[in-house]
């Protein structure tokens, strides 16, 4: 048997009373940490660097799902470099400078009236997430003629390959089971920096307020399962698991299995309306992508941060980013989209196959070399949603994408 060496255990051996002093004494000292830096945070606010194999970030302010973002233009070897907190009034003369060096700085502004105009104009303000939902019909039938479109034809076939059950339980003990086993292994594999785990406790108070766990079998093998929330009108998709964190379950396609029985439960139980959840700001080959292909609308939610992304549009590694994964970002009360536009064929035509899977998205900003776009007029002007934006590239001066879309030339009538 081990012999306790902490200052804590040796207390706790020979004078409980300073054990106790002990404990207040640390509880105290974390809130009043937590105190100080709540009061420090609009005046000195954290800041964090991400490098990567393919650039640099520098948030201000942003602290979840950071990592994640920081990904889509560092790369998927995407690491914290540094930490500390920075004197708000230095923040925009670093944005300048990290922008100039080829970075993205990202600040979210607690207190964007206090910031200067000239700075703010630099930026577009991207929600920290965006909302998902479909509409529901009324029956079975309908709901089939609804799922099976272009785009999930593949995750049909693999469902159907797949030797796939399904049951719903409410069952605490399996409840339990999938939160160790299923939900806290997949984020901690997928999101090791940033995925939030929720405690089993929330998960075991939502089970009297409409809460069940989907679960799929293969040959009567538990291997994934969600849990779902039954609202009064809609059904809200949860906590996803797949036990062990198995990729190779997951190659089977069990989310989608996950996700067309969700959609039959929400049948089911009469509700009109799913909630897919919430995804990063990003296209491509995102959730957002994922999430759309069965139908979900992307609205946004007022209560959710905002960031201002300072894109110098002079840098390759920025091009790249709005090329790869175009950004979603707010104009007013609607959702609008940023891309870069390359040379090329396959380019013209994936950007206009785009514009038509995406509902909500109020319109898109293609930008690119004046070139690019002439090459490309024809087809690009095929749709009304395109707002085609020439952009000269020169080192001479910085070229943010919030001041190039405000000085725009309206769309053609």
């Amino acid at each position: 048997m081990g012999v306790p060496t902490s200052l804590r255990s040796r207390l706790g051996d020979r004078a409980p009373w300073l054990k106790r002093m002990y404990g207040v004494y640390w509880s105290a000292r974390r809130v009043c940490r937590a105190a100080v830096s709540a009061a420090a945070a609009p005046y000195f606010p954290p800041e964090t660097t991400y490098v990567g194999s393919l650039g640099r970030v520098w948030a201000v302010s942003v602290e979840s799902r950071a990592p994640s973002i920081a990904a889509f233009f560092c790369g998927e070897d995407v690491r914290a470099a540094s930490r500390g907190r920075v004197w708000w009034r230095s923040v925009p003369a670093r944005v300048a400078r990290i922008a100039d060096e080829g970075g993205l700085p990202i600040v979210r502004l607690l207190e964007p009236d206090r910031w200067p105009a000239d700075l703010l104009r630099r930026a577009v303000v991207v929600p920290l997430l965006v909302d998902l939902h479909a509409d529901l019909p009324a029956d079975p039938d309908a709901l089939a003629a609804q799922l099976v479109r272009g785009r999930t034809r593949g995750d049909f076939r693999r469902i159907r390959h797949g030797n796939f059950s399904y049951r719903i339980t409410g069952d605490p003990a399996e409840i339990s089971e999938f939160y160790a086993r299923y939900h806290a292994p997949l984020l901690a594999d997928r999101f090791p920096e940033d995925g939030r785990v929720v405690p089993v406790e929330e998960m075991l108070d939502k089970l009297g307020q409409g809460g069940e766990l989907v679960c799929v079998e293969i040959d009567g093998d538990w291997v994934a399962g969600i849990f779902n929330i039954a609202n009064e009108r809609s059904y809200e998709l949860g906590s996803l698991g797949i036990r062990d964190a198995d990729e190779t379950v997951r190659q089977k396609g069990v989310v989608a299995a996950l996700v067309v029985r969700s959609f039959e439960r929400a049948v089911e139980l009469g509700l009109d309306r799913l909630w897919l959840g919430q995804s990063l700001p990003f296209l491509g080959r995102s959730s957002v992508y994922f999430k759309t292909k069965w139908g979900g609308v992307i609205t946004r939610d007022l209560s959710i941060p905002e960031l201002h992304m300072f894109i110098d549009l002079r840098h390759a590694a920025t091009r790249r980013m709005l090329s790869a994964t175009p950004l979603i970002h707010a104009e007013g009360d609607a959702l609008v989209v940023s891309t870069w536009l390359a040379p090329g064929e396959k380019p013209v035509h994936d950007t206009i196959r785009d514009v038509g899977q995406f509902p909500g998205i109020s319109h898109w900003y293609v930008l690119g070399q004046p070139h690019t776009l002439a090459a490309a007029d024809v087809r690009l002007s095929a749709s009304e949603r395109i707002v085609r934006v020439p952009v000269t590239l020169s080192d001479d001066r910085p070229l943010w994408l919030g001041e190039t879309l405000a000085a725009r030339q309206p769309p053609a009538p």
